[in-house]
């Protein structure tokens, strides 16, 4: 039988793609009338508070209202997967986070993939981090590593959910260094702090975002980043500490495959500007979200590059769907 969200996300596939096949054409006044965001996830979280921040300027530039809709449930997928399906005319482009667009594509069968979408822009990408209680022995990456190497499978791995970025993310740190975790998955980083304090795990890697509201009880000992960052620059990075780890938490706009070149244009040239204004950016920094910018070509790059990446760690641990 199938389950209620497979059930949504076909019918949702074989509705947008009736639409689309009305076909588009290019409109050098693009756009003449408000433009929808898809938000793939519920309101008032990371994803939608970034999605309405970002709108306003976005609509200033195209002289349109810029409206968010959440499209949430399973998750991210099925609001990806209207995005995809969606008339490929530029008045439907959806705010798409790291999993539904790198991960979930691998862990079960869905009417998209990254040939789905036309790429747009990147807005925001936020490094995580390796966090371990603030009395642990562990005060840098070697030390963990050196104990897990010591005491195999006897550090528990908290994950928010199995196939997630920071799951991902210890797939690579077991990859990286050849030790064993024990990952057990828990619904978000709250549930995944309070099982660390009570001694159930011994890390986990939330959003560095994280460390700002929990300094007196957590400590991190990697930033997975390729750079340390202004906003936490004591922060020491794995790469830093001869671990090649670089896990972002991040997301960008993208518009369905075949969306004219002038229409993705103007949405591009609209991102950038709302990417880089004031409001945007002080919204983003008092989230502890570092804004990162790249255009519609290196968004694509970069999309498909974290694709590959993901689905080799999530291959090697019998993840893939069948």
């Amino acid at each position: 039988m199938k389950r209620p969200e497979t059930k949504k996300l076909a019918a949702v596939a074989a509705s947008a793609m009736a639409l689309a096949a009305l076909g588009t054409t290019a409109h050098a006044d693009f756009p003449t009338r408000p433009v929808t965001m898809i938000v793939p996830f519920a309101a008032g979280g990371g994803t939608d508070i970034t999605a309405r921040v970002l709108a306003g300027p976005m609509g200033e530039v195209l002289g349109t209202e810029v409206v968010v809709r959440n499209v949430a449930g399973a998750g991210g997928t099925i609001g990806a997967a209207e995005t995809a399906m969606a008339r490929s005319d530029g008045y439907t482009v959806g705010l798409m986070p790291v999993g539904p667009m790198t991960t979930q594509p691998h862990l079960r069968s869905l009417p998209y993939g990254p040939d789905s979408f036309d790429y747009v822009c990147l807005a925001y990408s936020a490094p995580s981090a390796i966090v371990v209680r603030h009395d642990s022995p562990f005060h840098t990456l070697n030390d963990l590593v050196e104990y897990a190497r010591a005491n195999p499978g006897e550090l528990n791995f908290a994950v928010q959910a199995i196939g997630s970025i920071p799951h991902v993310a210890g797939l690579g740190l077991a990859a990286e260094t050849g030790i064993d975790f024990t990952f057990i998955p828990y619904a978000g980083d709250g549930p995944s702090f309070t099982a660390m304090l009570d001694g159930s795990v011994q890390l986990f890697i939330p959003h560095v975002s994280f460390l700002r509201t929990n300094a007196d009880q957590v400590r991190s000992i990697a930033l997975l980043s390729d750079e340390r960052i202004s906003t936490a620059p004591d922060l020491v990075t794995a790469i830093e500490q001869g671990v090649d780890m670089n896990y972002p938490i991040w997301g960008g706009l993208v518009v369905p495959r075949g969306t004219p070149a002038d229409v993705r244009d103007a949405l591009e040239t609209a991102c950038e500007a709302g990417v880089n204004s004031t409001v945007f950016t002080e919204r983003m920094e008092s989230l502890g979200t570092p804004v990162v910018y790249m255009g519609g070509a290196e968004f694509e790059a970069f999309v498909r590059a974290e694709f590959e990446r993901n689905g080799t760690l999530l291959s090697a641990a019998g993840l893939m769907a069948e």
